[in-house]
């Protein structure tokens, strides 16, 4: 083949290749920015990416996100179901798109989302569902994210296992006087936050006790009681509960580094590419809410920033040996062909470096914390939250089982609260 020919070839590839990246790296910038910028004007800039049709879940996962900040909850169901559609039909992928993902990079391969990804669309279309005063749609996705991280559960860890997925289940539950089925999910919660080590939110601790004792659980209500040394739980007809739900920051983007292995079947060091997450400075940052005389604060009961860390090492001895083999094959073309051609030996060359790409695409505006609360007092007092100020409910518009929910988020002020007010439109305050 005339080398001008062979050269325009390879380089209308590498310039393909390029395209494809550029829309993930574009991504990652509007995420990294989304907590300057606000979910309004990024949803902007996302809208005007043009993404590739293998990226399409992550488009709308972070579309479907950010239009539920913004309150469009029915553009938000719409993103995020067609996500979950798409994920979950690359449960089987294709052998052309493995193939190619074998040969030159991971990003030709379809994003499936990872693990958490697969949870998490089940916990925002249930809170779409439920601020838009759908409570049995919110039920249903509880169910479906019940039957994905079963699916999940490889018997031996808590991998793809979410406390903040089984605390909202029990809310819903909770609401609908399910009780037996709300004090399950709670307990589930509660024993994914034990086997993780980290300390158990205060808001879980008291659903927990609220649900054992209205459901007649005695021996299991003494026993948490004694165990976190709490005291008595009193529930009256003239009482009512808030659960707050606190969205804060933003996950880390992905970017790549690059680094050398020796392959013995070449016997020489390689250079693959890999993902990865830079040093974190995330701190939490918690809410105070105030009734009354009682004040509470917002915890963690997921730290997102972790999980998707998690997801990233869980596979990363899989992704480290495929890009071995990758780079083998990149390295035995490039000295085939230089035995044959200089020229052709080059172009190879310049081919396999430029192509070799990190998959750096990941689910990257979700928050980095899911925090809750839970705060109880008489129906007719007033909830107020510090330092910020949002326009929160009063409790007087509870409906029978006297519980409501409350969703902020640390990107904008809107609030979001089930029951839904009558004519709630969603405007920001």
């Amino acid at each position: 083949m005339n080398p001008l020919r062979s050269g325009a070839i390879v380089g209308l590839c590498i310039t393909m290749l390029l395209l494809q990246g550029c829309s993930s790296w574009q991504v990652n910038q509007l995420a990294i920015t989304l907590p300057t910028n606000g979910p309004e004007k990024t949803l902007a800039q996302l809208q005007r990416i043009d993404s590739p049709k293998r990226d399409q879940a992550q488009y709308l996962l972070n579309g479907g996100i950010l239009k539920f900040y913004t309150g469009d909850l029915q553009g938000a169901l719409q993103d995020l179901e067609q996500a979950k559609e798409i994920m979950s039909a690359l449960d089987a992928v294709s052998i052309t798109e493995n193939l190619s993902a074998l040969t030159t990079n991971e990003t030709l391969r379809s994003y499936a989302g990872s693990p958490s990804d697969r949870i998490l669309v089940h916990l925002m279309l249930s809170l779409s569902y439920l601020f838009s005063g759908d409570l049995d749609g919110a039920r249903v996705e509880m169910l479906q994210a019940n039957v994905t991280m079963k699916q999940l559960d490889d018997g031996s860890s808590v991998s793809g296992q979410l406390a903040s997925v089984r605390f909202l289940a029990g809310v819903i539950y909770e609401i609908q006087g399910e009780l037996d089925d709300a004090y399950i999910s709670y307990r589930r919660a509660l024993s994914i936050v034990q086997e993780r080590q980290e300390p158990v939110p205060d808001g879980l601790l008291m659903s927990l006790l609220e649900v054992a004792q209205r459901s007649g659980r005695e021996q299991e209500y003494q026993d948490l009681k004694d165990r976190y040394k709490v005291s008595s739980v009193k529930d009256t007809a003239d009482k009512g509960h808030w659960v707050v739900f606190y969205f804060d920051g933003v996950v880390s983007a992905k970017s790549e580094t690059r680094t050398s292995v020796f392959d013995a079947e070449v016997g020489t060091m390689v250079s693959i590419v890999l993902p990865r997450y830079g040093r974190s400075l995330y701190r939490p940052s918690p809410l105070l809410l105030r009734m009354g005389t009682t004040e509470k604060s917002t915890e963690v009961i997921e730290p997102m920033e972790a999980r998707v860390r998690e997801d990233l090492d869980r596979d990363q001895g899989k992704r480290v040996a495929a890009a071995t083999v990758r780079a083998v094959a990149k390295y035995q073309l490039v000295r085939e062909a230089s035995s044959k051609d200089d020229f052709g030996g080059f172009l190879a060359n310049i081919f396999t470096v430029v192509t070799e790409q990190a998959d750096v695409r990941s689910w990257n505006m979700l928050p980095a914390s899911v925090q809750v609360a839970r705060i109880s007092g008489p129906l007719n007092s007033s909830l107020n939250l510090s330092p910020a100020q949002f326009a929160l409910p009063s409790l007087q518009q509870l409906g029978k089982e006297r519980l409501g929910v409350v969703l902020l988020n640390s990107l904008n002020a809107r609030v979001y609260q089930y029951p839904v007010p009558q004519g709630d439109t969603h405007e920001e305050p």
